[in-house]
């Protein structure tokens, strides 16, 4: 793994697609609830792989949430409150991707997604922040 300071902007990079990834599905969720879901996954599995990184390690390449939550909750404290959050967006990650295998993404879920996707981004950035010494403060 990269030295403290390469790791310290790695870490910045992954947050930073975080919430691009977060904004971009904002952009869509009247008119493409489905891709903003799949957006709001992409910035859960981001914000993750953030915290991996912060710990040390490689984060998998994977788009499986509940493995890279998995995998956070052994190095970082804190998590356990977001579980539900991370449970409702593992359900995008494959069948997002095929017709069949998700119901239709209407209002209501896109919004619910939207709010589990912030939670987490919000939390990462806070023990982000925290770690550099910082008052975590609004982003």
């Amino acid at each position: 793994m990269a030295n403290p300071s390469e790791r310290r902007g790695e870490v910045g990079r992954w947050l930073d697609f975080a919430e691009e990834d977060l904004a971009y599905g904002r952009l869509g969720m009247e008119a493409f609830p489905r891709a903003a879901a799949w957006s709001f996954q992409q910035a859960t599995e981001k914000a993750l792989k953030a915290i991996l990184t912060l710990h040390g390690q490689v984060p998998r390449r994977t788009h499986d949430v509940l493995v890279l939550f998995n995998a956070v909750m052994a190095v970082s404290d804190g998590w356990e409150p977001l579980r539900a959050d991370i449970v409702r967006l593992a359900e995008i990650a494959a069948s997002s991707r095929y017709p069949d295998d998700l119901p239709p993404v209407g209002s209501a879920e896109v919004k619910a997604f939207d709010g589990a996707a912030q939670n987490i981004v919000v939390h990462a950035r806070r023990v982000w922040t925290a770690w550099q010494g910082e008052e975590p403060g609004p982003r």
